[in-house]
């Protein structure tokens, strides 16, 4: 029954919609709701799209269905050169490439940075063992 309601709003809209191509949402509704019906914006827009009165829009499709992103500002992936990344956010590295020589400065890169990470946790440990025992 509920179903049949709606159907009879969106039905006295295109009616509404015929009889004046100019009329107005809230006078429609008006007189919609002096005779029990229940609209929407969404329906008379609906009732104009059925009339021909507007066109339709294109819409979102799911390639473009992404975040959407401000006027002027490039995607996330390809940032224009030159352009700051914020504070706090590192600089984008180039991947290693495939050559052997870029894999194993890679390797050491690491190896020294896991050596200065290991000197560092030894001084932690040296200092709380310190105060444990102090």
């Amino acid at each position: 029954m509920a179903a049949k309601k709606y159907t009879e709003g969106l039905a006295f809209l295109v009616d509404a919609l015929k009889a004046n191509k100019n009329a107005v949402y809230a006078d429609v509704k008006a007189a919609a709701e002096k005779k029990g019906l229940t609209v929407w914006p969404i329906m008379f827009g609906k009732a104009k799209l059925m009339l021909g009165h507007v066109k339709a829009g294109k819409g979102r499709t799911k390639k473009a269905a992404g975040p959407r992103r401000g006027p002027g500002r490039p995607p996330n992936a390809v940032m224009a050169a030159g352009q700051r990344r914020g504070p706090g956010r590192p600089r984008k590295v180039a991947p290693v490439s495939g050559s052997l020589d870029s894999i194993i400065d890679a390797v050491k890169g690491s190896q020294r940075d896991r050596d200065r990470y290991r000197g560092a946790l030894e001084k932690i440990q040296g200092i709380l063992a310190g105060v444990l025992t102090g």
